[in-house]
């Protein structure tokens, strides 16, 4: 009884907060974040460091979907905090993307890394922060680049969406600039997925195939990931408006 009774006011706290995210929009979104196992004996996790580059104390809340857990931020002027594996600090697991919303004081520098760690070292790629107003919107269109080599390398694609979910027409096409494959998908509001290009788009790629992402609704964040499939070293394409 004595643990339940400990564990209300986290509770309360918790849900005030995501009354909160229901009143005002996400300030910014780390497009994609992790602490999980993937292919070729992967441990995936993510570091992150948030600055307070001004004179006054800033405050607010990192949240993590679709997992809804949520960890508080309370930065005094000029200080930095730090996250060995902030999905873990969060006490989750899995694959998700993360909201930064202030509460107090402005938005912090944010300096996210995605990684594969390994006892010999890690391997892994920046992964930017997107304030909600360098998401796309419609009448936006970026391009994504597939590996030259799918022998090589994996290749997935994400989305985040935000308050007002999105609906996209994917155009893929070849080298030399061929159409070969055109769909449409809509998505939910605040929707994560991330999936093996493929599978994402229903539709088997070839090196060097691009991407056109055209957003006919709604606002979100698009990503491509590119994995060594020996290495586990990735980089990641992340267009912004």
């Amino acid at each position: 009884m004595h643990n339940k009774l400990a564990a209300l006011p986290l509770f309360f706290v918790a849900a005030a907060a995501f009354a909160q995210v229901s009143e005002k929009p996400v300030d910014a979104v780390i497009p994609v974040v992790g602490s999980t196992h993937g292919q070729s004996n992967a441990f995936f996790k993510t570091e992150l460091q948030l600055h307070n580059a001004s004179d006054a104390s800033a405050a607010g809340w990192l949240i993590l979907h679709p997992q809804e857990t949520l960890l508080r931020y309370d930065l005094p002027a000029r200080a930095t905090i730090a996250y060995d594996d902030v999905v873990a600090a969060m006490g989750s697991t899995g694959l998700g993307s993360l909201d930064i919303l202030v509460d107090r004081g402005e938005l912090p520098e944010a300096v996210a890394r995605a990684y594969d760690d390994q006892p010999d070292g890690t391997t892994g790629a920046t992964v930017p922060r997107v304030r909600n107003t360098e998401a796309l919107v419609v009448g936006s269109s970026a391009t994504l680049i597939a590996p030259r080599d799918f022998t090589r390398y994996r290749f997935n694609l994400g989305i985040r969406t935000l308050e007002s979910g999105a609906t996209i027409e994917f155009v893929v096409r070849d080298a030399s600039g061929t159409e070969r494959f055109r769909r449409m998908r809509a998505f939910a509001a605040v929707a994560f997925e991330q999936n093996p290009v493929d599978v994402f788009l229903g539709t088997t790629l070839q090196a060097t195939d691009s991407i056109e992402v055209n957003v006919l609704g709604g606002n979100a964040v698009v990503y491509g990931s590119m994995i060594d499939n020996a290495t586990n070293d990735s980089s990641l394409q992340v267009p912004r408006r």
